[in-house]
């Protein structure tokens, strides 16, 4: 059976993986073809395959495979740019985008997700062939096939996608128009963020694998018997019987035989290894999301972490935008030309705040404390379901003794009907604090 992510239109497409035993060497080596293929692009004519990264993508998911830290920085970006954030919205004439709710339904699936990833690693792996195909799920309404094309099998500077890795025919244009609607080529222009990784997590593989040899030697504690017995076969049933202890937990010696444990003290030779692997992690945190306390590193003061987190949050934001033009200006439209979804809308991230569940009761309680928040909200933001706001009738009836009934704190910045809605009266009125208790009473009933 033929996967649909290793065929174009169908046609089976044959590459080699090779994400094994990677080294520096076959690094540099892939750098320097791509220097020879920038250095005479201009000059050699169509039908010679000349931007072949399939090499390169070697190493590049072999770090992905190999490395646990990148993976855990990736799947921190995606959690930052799939889910309910996004939405399908047109915007009005004061420029605030007014969600359709029904069109946004359509893009909130799998295969939808599979396209804002295909976007966000063109920005790691320097390129993405997404394939859209108009087919509907009859059971779902929505996409039923959308496909990353193999990267090993295109070649995306010279905009084309061969059958065969590092063989130029047969293969396909993807710029004609026979294509060009249901294929979208992402190419950033370089080599990906990928580039600047791979040799810190090649070097970080060797420098672990280094380490445990260096613990094995070192790390493990000598056990010391000593024996009166000058019999060599005294001394190796001694020796054989310490061997043992470890597993039988029990050690049997002679009269005078003695037994102690030589241990190492610390020294700083470790810390060659343990302090290059935690540069490489800081180093990759720092590309990919901007901030290695967001990939897991504890910072010591509360300071460090906030400006952390806000760049964090910079970096998520630029994300966001690169996903935004290119729904925008390449997606969309095909989506439109399908007739899946409708003209006139356009693809946008909610504006809203990333916080903690902390910052989130904080801000609601100040929130609460000046404006009437709807129970829905509540109950959308933390499953809790809640009855009517009171906390304005609280003030209503301790406001003080303004003879004219405005309210003591009213200082003039709400607006006539905001502060009949807050208050229950008008702006300079006495307010009949007594019936309006009964009525509140009698609605409640």
């Amino acid at each position: 059976m033929v996967s649909t992510d290793t065929t174009f239109r169908g046609t089976p497409l044959e590459s080699i993986f090779r994400t094994s035993k990677k080294t520096i060497q076959e690094y540099v080596r892939e750098i320097d073809r791509h220097c020879r293929y920038k250095s005479v692009q201009s000059q050699v004519t169509r039908g010679v395959v000349l931007d072949d990264r399939g090499p390169l993508i070697d190493l590049y998911e072999a770090c992905v495979q190999q490395d646990a830290h990148l993976s855990a920085v990736l799947e921190t970006v995606e959690s930052q740019i799939i889910g309910e954030r996004y939405m399908l919205a047109r915007q009005n004439e004061r420029g605030k985008y007014i969600k359709d709710v029904e069109e946004t339904k359509k893009i909130q699936g799998s295969q939808f997700t599979k396209i804002i990833k295909g976007i966000v690693e063109s920005k790691w792996y320097g390129y993405t062939l997404l394939e859209i195909m108009p087919t509907i799920n009859p059971l779902t309404n929505k996409l039923a096939e959308v496909n990353i094309i193999e990267r090993r099998n295109v070649l995306p500077n010279q905009n084309r996608v061969v059958r065969r890795q590092g063989q130029w025919t047969p293969g396909w244009d993807i710029t004609s128009n026979q294509y060009s609607c249901n294929y979208i080529l992402i190419n950033t222009g370089t080599l990906g963020l990928f580039s600047a990784t791979t040799p810190l997590i090649l070097a970080k593989k060797f420098t672990l694998a280094n380490y445990v040899n260096f613990s094995h030697t070192y790390g493990q504690p000598i056990i010391h018997g000593k024996t009166e017995s000058e019999s060599i076969q005294d001394r190796q049933r001694l020796a054989q019987s310490i061997a043992n202890a470890a597993q039988n937990k029990i050690v049997v010696t002679g009269l005078n035989d003695e037994v102690d444990i030589k241990t190492f003290t610390m020294s700083n030779s470790e810390h060659i290894y343990s302090s290059l692997i935690e540069f490489v992690n800081k180093e990759v945190a720092n590309l990919i999301v901007g901030s290695s306390s967001m990939a897991g590193e504890t910072q010591s003061y509360v300071g460090s972490t906030n400006a952390h987190q806000d760049i964090f949050r910079e970096r998520i934001e630029v994300y966001r935008e690169y996903i935004e033009n290119v729904m925008n200006e390449e997606i969309l439209p095909r989506l439109v030309d399908m007739g899946y979804i409708k003209s006139g809308l356009e693809f946008k991230y909610a504006n809203r705040v990333e916080m903690s569940n902390k910052d989130k009761i904080s801000l609601y309680s100040f929130i609460t404390d000046k404006y009437e928040v709807s129970a829905d909200e509540i109950e959308k933001e933390f499953g809790i379901v809640v009855g009517k706001q009171f906390n304005a009738l609280s003030e209503m009836i301790g406001g003080g003794n303004n003879m004219t009934g405005a309210h003591s704190n009213d200082r003039h910045i709400m607006t006539d009907e905001e502060y009949y809605k807050r208050y229950g009266y008008q702006r300079g009125e006495k307010p009949n604090r007594t019936r309006q208790v009964e009525n509140f009473l009698t609605e409640e009933e």
